[in-house]
């Protein structure tokens, strides 16, 4: 999710975790470029990157998670299962608010919107919106697919606006 037009990136942290090498950014038009992590927090799973030599890109709006309230409409985009042929886009409701998640890296995540848009590999880090189009989360986990079917998770925005302007500062 691109939140500034000079290159600035949200994302999750399991995704840029353990890229010891060359991170790269790929835009919807197939441009690539490099790009450096400015900050990561791994108790939270976010991540801010920036993208080399970009200017003029168009941005996400970032809404408010606070006022949901269980049954809003939401969408997930993502690029799910990393398949071919661009993005992809669910459409589901607020199921729960304020869900707590534990992670396979031990941790556990705290504030989570739980949707039932479907969310699946590839889909982490990018935007779950509102029907105004404004971020309201950023998709993160998913239930296990054995035990659950289409149970999302996202952090809530207004939990991860304070940690992603911490991150981007490099603190």
């Amino acid at each position: 999710m691109i939140v500034r037009s000079d290159g600035y990136v949200v994302t999750n942290n399991h995704v840029v975790e353990g890229a010891s090498g060359r991170i790269e950014v790929v835009f919807n038009d197939g441009t690539v470029r490099r790009a450096k992590v400015l900050g990561r927090s791994a108790q939270l799973d976010l991540a801010v990157v920036r993208a080399e030599n970009v200017s003029g890109l168009p941005t996400v709006k970032l809404g408010t998670s606070d006022q949901l309230v269980v049954g809003d409409d939401v969408v997930a985009i993502g690029n799910a299962l990393a398949l071919d042929g661009g993005l992809s886009v669910t459409r589901g409701i607020i199921s729960a608010k304020g869900r707590t998640v534990d992670t396979d890296a031990k941790t556990s995540l705290y504030n989570m919107l739980q949707t039932d848009a479907a969310i699946n590999p590839g889909n982490s880090g990018g935007p779950l919106l509102n029907s105004r189009g404004e971020v309201i989360g950023i998709n993160t986990a998913i239930a296990s697919p054995s035990e659950a079917q289409n149970v999302g998770f996202a952090i809530a925005i207004d939990s991860a606006r304070p940690i992603i302007d911490q991150l981007r500062s490099g603190s």
